[in-house]
């Protein structure tokens, strides 16, 4: 066979050019003939990949999407049948030039080959692991914080926490459910326990390795009247980094407060709010405010967040010598300039806490309370004494947070126009005046770019006190009452001012506010209650 010249390749490739057009033109499309054409995100569909390197003239994409260097062949028909086979639908199908198809084809294997080095390759996995795989993706990609498996007697429902609310996503076998909640605790945790048992209440932190990101949650199962339930948590992606406090929604006043705690050199800084409020990556936040001449030990369970100039230590609550409180102990003898308690959960940590506050430490830590001025009192109850509290060398800045639902700009609707809100715009009104209301925006329909529900993200709602010397003397005394009236009386703004701020600037909707801050209407916010 003679050898294939330059010119021959020339009109091999015009005739070849000149058959996909012809394609391109009968079906409306154009031809695919260079990765410019394409998605970069789009990449070559693994499930698909060995048979279209077989066949050598066709790729299919992640999106499903058909290309070939010969589109009426039969290849295209057999194509679709296997997809169907697979339970993928067939997206569709385009003319692409030989040279395309080849180099997806190498690029694909390529990635392949990455993959099984880095221990990523699907084949070693079992169905239930897989479905786990592809849940926990998904759940990535949508930007879902928790992903809820809820088993019981005949069925598993799966609901997918966003923006703070749950919606259904699927609803599986009682069978598969198990079988995946068994697999994430068995297989996939750092410290896998020895068999799932649904019957008590467990925990542990998974790490997973997909699609090149480092994804880590944090799992914990209860039981439940005929059955269980599994909530994993999605702590990290791999991708995300450290948000400012401007970021996550404090106010300017709010953060010069802040900074200024963490400049100082020792007492506490306390981050409170219930659970899922984002207290942990507001910690982050001011760990990245620390000056890096500085030493800091991170005390976690488990390490969320990585932070490279924090030394973090991991606890296990399940052993007594690697508490939080006893770990907090060994990281006040390795010369610390900062600590960072991950969580104050026990009369041990908060006696830390203190214990390093006036031994000249900056400690910073989270705990669960509804209100800024409450973390004197849940301190009280765990053990700590008033007049220890109201040294001048413990608490220095106090933080409570909520999270609230954003309003999609694009389809935002004003507060009037929206038929929902009708019924509570007088009582609204009353309080917050004509001209808020009339800035104020409500939830849209959803559009495409907020995925149809109205929201385009969270952001922080918080208190923030500066625990100055009058402060003191009411943590002293135990008025929380007398310490709130105080501080309003020196432009404080606690959640309900701060909700009204984002009502008034069109970023939240009332019926959110008011989940977070309470009803807002003339009875709520009179001093006293009339029963007549």
């Amino acid at each position: 066979m003679g050898e294939v010249t330059s010119s021959m390749q020339e009109e091999i490739g015009r005739e070849e050019m000149a058959l996909l057009q012809q394609y391109a033109a009968a079906t409306f499309t154009n031809v695919i003939s260079s990765q410019n054409d394409l998605d970069p995100k789009d990449k070559v569909m693994d499930e698909m990949l060995p048979w279209c390197t077989e066949q050598g003239n066709i790729v299919v994409l992640k999106s499903a999407t058909i290309l070939s260097s010969s589109p009426t062949s039969r290849t295209v028909q057999n194509c679709k049948s296997l997809m169907l086979s697979k339970g993928i639908h067939p997206g569709q199908v385009f003319a692409a030039t030989s040279s395309l198809i080849d180099l997806l084809l190498a690029s694909g294997m390529q990635e392949e080959d990455s993959r099984k080095q880095k221990g990523e390759t699907t084949s070693q996995f079992s169905d239930q692991q897989r479905h786990l795989r592809d849940l926990v993706y998904e759940a990535v990609m949508q930007d879902i914080s928790d992903i809820h498996i809820q088993v019981r007697q005949n069925y598993t429902k799966i609901r997918l926490r966003q923006h703070g609310e749950l919606h259904l996503y699927a609803e599986w076998s009682e069978k598969l459910g198990r079988e995946i909640a068994s697999v994430a605790f068995n297989k996939e945790t750092d410290h896998a326990t020895s068999h799932f048992n649904p019957m008590i209440p467990q925990d542990a932190s998974m790490p997973l390795k997909m699609h090149g990101k480092d994804i880590r949650l944090r799992l914990a199962s209860v039981p439940a009247h005929g059955g269980f339930d599994m909530v994993m948590r999605i702590l990290a992606t791999g991708e995300e980094k450290t948000k400012s406090l401007e970021d996550l929604g404090y106010t300017k006043k709010q953060i010069d407060i802040i900074k200024m705690a963490v400049k100082l050199p020792f007492g506490a800084i306390i981050v409170a709010g219930p659970t899922g409020s984002g207290k942990t990556t507001t910690l982050a936040s001011c760990m990245e405010m620390v000056e890096p001449t500085q030493k800091l030990y991170s005390i976690e369970d488990p390490v969320e967040k990585v932070v490279e100039e924090a030394t973090q230590v991991p606890v296990n609550t399940e052993k007594e010598d690697r508490s939080f409180a006893s770990m907090g102990r060994a990281a006040l003898r390795m010369d610390p300039d900062v600590i960072i308690l991950g969580e104050m959960r026990d009369e041990d940590t908060a006696h830390v806490m203190v214990r390093a506050s006036i031994t000249g430490h900056l400690v910073l830590t989270t705990l669960h309370t509804n209100r800024a001025t409450a973390i004197v009192t849940r301190l009280v109850d765990m053990g700590i004494s008033p007049v220890l509290l109201s040294d001048s060398s413990v608490l220095r800045c106090l933080m409570c947070q909520r999270l609230i639902p954003k309003i999609c700009q694009e389809c935002a609707l004003p507060l009037r126009d929206s038929p929902k809100h009708l019924a509570a715009i007088a009582d609204w009104e009353a309080v917050l005046g004509a001209d808020i209301i009339n800035k104020a925006k409500a939830r849209g329909p959803g559009c495409t770019k907020c995925r149809r529900t109205g929201v385009s993200g969270r952001t922080v709602i918080a208190e923030v006190i500066w625990v100055d010397e009058v402060g003191r003397e009411f943590i002293q005394k135990g008025d929380t009452l007398g310490w709130e009236k105080y501080l309003k009386e020196n432009n404080w703004v606690d959640f309900h001012g701060r909700a009204i701020e984002l009502i008034s600037e069109g970023v939240c909707d009332p019926f959110d506010a008011e989940k977070v801050v309470g009803p807002i209407n003339l009875l709520t916010t009179a001093k006293s209650f009339r029963y007549t």
